[in-house]
């Protein structure tokens, strides 16, 4: 969907009565910063479709609502959820930031995926990582990730509840899609972060990093 249009006459049943958060750009025409953000909460709008809804408003046809939210320099956005303004943001921040925003006000907008590259990087790092394979036990004994646990799908819950809660969850499967759709349901039902290898062993293995079957982790342990 593309951005919507608040206006002063609008915003009670647009924004504050809205069932969805929405982030409100205040913005006009005459400002460069304005139109540089301008596709990206286009793009954003798109994407956030039934999560977050991205909302306009035009601070010289509107100049009520911009004087009620002291709205000192644009492009400003701020973000509301039930009624209420939650955090606001100044200047044209890239994708990323905005992102980053939404992440951390918006429960559950967040996907619970992780890329191969960061996964990579956490584990040379050391970070408190478990790997749960969700695969058959021989296609995990014939090549999994460093120190992975095979779990069935059925057994995650109780079984991702006797970790430590400081650790990052990592399930995987062949392709990533019974990975991220666990992700997805186990999300608020325990109190760990738990999230899915985007594409699974796949891409792994495609991005050139090693798997290794019972034997290898054998020696591996004993080295």
């Amino acid at each position: 969907m593309s951005t919507i249009e608040v206006t002063d006459q609008n915003f009670k049943s647009t924004v504050l009565e809205a069932e969805l958060p929405i982030l409100v750009d205040f913005w006009a025409t005459w400002c460069a910063p304005c139109r540089a953000v301008a596709p990206v909460l286009e793009e954003l709008s798109e994407e956030l479709a039934g999560k977050v809804t991205i909302g306009k408003l035009d601070v010289d046809a509107n100049p009520m609502l911009s004087t009620q939210l002291r709205i000192q320099s644009i492009p400003t956005m701020v973000l509301f959820d039930k009624g209420r303004p939650v955090t606001a943001a100044q200047g044209a921040l890239p994708k990323e930031h905005i992102m980053a925003m939404l992440n951390k006000h918006v429960p559950g907008l967040k996907s619970p995926v992780i890329e191969v590259a960061e996964l990579a990087a956490r584990l040379q790092a050391g970070l408190p990582t478990q790997i749960i394979d969700l695969r058959d036990p021989r296609d995990v004994s014939r090549s999994h990730l460093r120190r992975t646990v095979c779990v069935a799908e059925a057994d995650l819950p109780a079984a991702i509840m006797e970790l430590p809660h400081h650790v990052l969850v990592v399930l995987v499967d062949r392709t990533g899609q019974a990975s991220e759709a666990a992700a997805k349901g186990l999300a608020g039902t325990v109190p760990h972060e738990v999230v899915a290898l985007r594409k699974g062993i796949l891409e792994w293995e495609g991005d050139g990093h090693p798997t290794y079957n019972d034997r290898e982790e054998a020696e591996l342990d004993g080295a």
